[in-house]
């Protein structure tokens, strides 16, 4: 394991390089902050132990920098210092400090310290790579039974339909047909929410590429557009009453259209989707200065909201099990990602049994 020491005091470098040596570890000398950090940037240590009171860079200064990038953000550091008072301990974790030894110290007082971190370290890394494998393992179940689900009914129904021909009245085949269209809508759905997260996580759709192709549009054009896609992609409930007002007649933005409207769409269809018979989808559209919001009001089941954030994440879903939930996860966030390519943000108000409220915000086009 590589073992990085920051000490600008000659003699204990040398002495603490050697113990560390001797013990097996692979050992990184830096004879001040600056040079740490260059070091630790480079070669990724397991482990860094390092001297508080040093010129230019402190020790302080070196754990604060290092938390800045991630391939450091999360290596064991333990500080070495002559200070005992409280306050520089309490300085040193608050910023993020593993350990602090306090000078002089034994080999068995060092040693010990770093065995207890590298084992801590090590633990956490093999947590972290369960958790991984776990979500990987529920991912591909999720992502394989929702293609498989949709291509199962199609493929029953096809053969249904070409050994019965003969035999369907006009009123079955169309129920059987009504049948493949949902099939197919949903499965393409699956496919067009692929696509999108795979540009926008490419960088094919992002932010600049949006601003140089972007086209002037009519703000309410898109909401009535996202009240249709999000019909389509309703899982539950497709056709619940949707009460839409339009309070900023002509106001336009600058975008791409069929993404927009399809963020729109993926906030319509989750208010659908979490929805009860008989109850309405409200959705507003205003301006405030030099921003158009859209607002999708519904008063469904709801979320806790504490869980907002993880609502906001890919291939995560909230209680999937309790709600039997479909689809992977990925609606609110391609719609954050979406608009915020646009320059825009979208905002989650939710309480359990209380319903959800999801707000977006587009930059108002420049009057010309």
């Amino acid at each position: 394991m590589k073992i990085l020491l920051i000490e600008d005091e000659t003699a204990l470098r040398e002495n603490v390089s050697e113990m560390l040596e001797l013990e097996g570890f692979e050992v990184y000398s830096a004879v001040d902050g600056r040079d740490g950090v260059e070091i630790a940037l480079r070669v990724h240590p397991d482990l860094i132990v390092c001297d508080i009171a040093m010129p230019e860079m402190d020790g302080y200064q070196v754990l604060k920098t290092l938390r800045a990038y991630e391939a450091t953000l999360a290596t064991p550091f333990i500080f070495l210092t002559a200070r005992t008072d409280r306050s520089d301990v309490r300085q040193g974790m608050q910023l993020g400090a593993d350990d602090y030894i306090t000078k002089p110290f034994s080999h068995k007082e060092l040693m010990e310290a770093i065995h207890a971190r590298l084992t801590r370290r090590q633990a956490l890394d093999e947590q972290a790579k369960r958790d991984v494998e776990r979500i990987k393992r529920e991912l591909t179940q999720m992502v394989s039974h929702e293609l498989r689900t949709p291509l199962v009914s199609i493929t029953m129904v096809q053969e249904y339909i070409s050994s019965q021909l003969d035999q369907l009245s006009r009123e079955e085949l169309v129920d059987l047909l009504n049948i493949l269209r949902g099939g197919s809508q949903r499965l393409s759905h699956l496919v067009e929410q692929m696509v999108m997260f795979t540009q926008l996580q490419t960088g094919i759709l992002d932010r600049e590429r949006v601003h140089k192709n972007a086209v002037l549009t009519d703000s309410w054009t898109l909401v009535v557009a996202g009240i249709n896609l999000g019909r389509r992609f309703a899982y539950r409930n497709p056709n619940l009453s949707i009460q839409a007002q339009e309070y900023a007649p002509g106001a336009r933005v600058l975008c791409h259209p069929p993404t927009i409207s399809h963020a729109i769409g993926e906030l319509i269809a989750n208010a659908l989707d979490f929805s009860a018979e008989g109850q309405t989808i409200n959705v507003y559209q205003w301006l405030d200065g030099q921003t158009v919001w859209v607002q999708v009001v519904d008063q469904g089941a709801g979320m806790p909201g504490e869980r907002l954030e993880d609502a906001l994440k890919p291939f995560v879903q909230i209680n999937r099990e309790r709600q039997e939930q479909q689809g992977m996860g990925l609606g609110l966030p391609l719609a954050k990602m979406v608009v915020e390519a646009h320059g825009g943000q979208l905002y989650l108000e939710s309480a359990l049994g209380q319903g959800t409220k999801a707000s977006l915000s587009l930059p108002l086009a420049e009057q010309t």
